[in-house]
């Protein structure tokens, strides 16, 4: 517990420490952490769910999931690959003479509709999760998948789904999950203080008043970060808090920068707490030729982004969303474990109260049986 302990108070630091450089460097602390710590987090995490099962109930559950997992990462990097080819100018062309074919048509409602894959792969997820009958799980995914059909021409479903699910909700909000279902299971104080200290940051980000760019951030770092897409994120989150309708949007708004700071903070705290939890979550414990060939990847993968983002970006592109859509059952499994606590503890709780009523019964009735027998005497 002490170890433990340690661990959270040193999360606590890590916490604030990241959101300090997340004032300072919104930019460039998520390029950064991105391109170094992501390609990491990644690999080291797609081998612990391995062996964990996926936190599947059953090996057979872990086969039919990954066949989903395959099909949905599948149905994604189509429509990854269609955008991707139209950024580049020896791909250009390429696209253009898709978009002029008959294909265009059917291709760009698959466009749309393709993002639903996530939704389905996580509905998979949270059908293994929470029913071992099979019809009840086909029912589930059935039904669900077949919504997708109407449901894919809503902006904010695709919005949810499309864009925050594999994004912020994967970073930010699974994080707080993970973390708060580990503080109940090890009652762990200092773990309830790191929930609340999240919370907390997006009040100071939402109190802070931004006016200008930072002084240290290059016009190239902007470029780049343009470049990856990656603002569609803080366009799409900008525009929920309904100060953006399109026209008026860009990098140097007040309310674009607190947003950028808080992407900056979520996914740069997001790979550091998996990081100060090794000792914890064990997932360092692999055979030594796995390390070298995860450690030659990762140097690869840094390689690579530090001589041009963009090929890095798309190079991971695989390895990013696969470790996000792996992590579902895991993420279900963290929601389901704070019910199941509760529930347990209130269970407890009545157990208690009845077996003292029981206790005051017991001693109520031993006081009346030891009174007839004086009265008898």
């Amino acid at each position: 517990m002490s170890a433990t302990k340690n661990i959270e108070i040193s999360n606590f630091l890590l916490i604030w420490v990241t959101l300090f450089f997340a004032f300072q460097y919104p930019f460039e602390l998520f390029l950064f952490s991105y391109a170094v710590l992501g390609p990491l987090h990644y690999l080291t995490e797609i081998q612990w769910l391995e062996k964990k099962n996926y936190f599947l109930p059953s090996v057979n559950d872990k086969k039919n999931y990954l066949k989903a997992v395959i099909v949905g990462l599948l149905l994604l990097f189509i429509t990854f690959a269609f955008f991707e080819i139209g950024k580049w100018e020896f791909t250009q062309s390429l696209q253009n003479s898709i978009q002029k074919s008959p294909l265009s048509q059917p291709l760009s409602t698959y466009t749309q509709w393709s993002f639903s894959a996530l939704f389905v792969v996580f509905i998979f997820a949270v059908a293994f999760q929470t029913t071992s009958n099979k019809t009840q799980r086909g029912l589930i995914i059935g039904i669900c998948g077949l919504s997708t059909l109407i449901l894919y021409k809503f902006t904010f479903f695709a919005v949810c789904f499309g864009i925050f699910l594999p994004t912020i909700i994967h970073v930010f909000l699974f994080t707080i999950l993970f973390m708060w279902s580990g503080a109940k299971k090890n009652k762990s104080t200092w773990g309830f203080f790191n929930v609340v200290s999240m919370f907390f940051v997006l009040i100071v980000i939402a109190s802070t008043d931004f006016t200008t760019l930072p002084y240290n951030t290059t016009q190239s770092t902007l470029q780049t970060y343009i470049a990856t897409n990656f603002h569609q994120v803080n366009y799409a989150l900008t525009r929920l808090l309904g100060h953006a309708d399109g026209s008026n949007w860009n990098l140097q708004l007040p309310i674009v920068l607190k947003v950028q700071t808080f992407i900056a903070f979520a996914y740069t705290y997001h790979y550091l707490n998996w990081f100060s939890k090794t000792t914890i979550i064990q997932w360092h414990k692999v055979n030594q030729r796995n390390m070298y060939i995860t450690l030659s990847l990762w140097i690869a993968c840094c390689t690579i982004f530090y001589f041009n983002y963009r090929i890095g970006l798309a190079a991971i592109y695989v390895l990013s969303m696969l470790h996000i859509i792996l992590e579902f059952p895991l993420n279900v499994a963290s929601i389901k474990s704070l019910f199941q606590n509760t529930s347990a503890d209130t269970k407890e709780m009545a157990s208690i109260t009845t077996d003292r009523k029981s206790t005051r019964l017991n001693s109520s009735h031993l006081v009346i049986s030891y009174a007839v027998f004086c009265l008898k005497k």
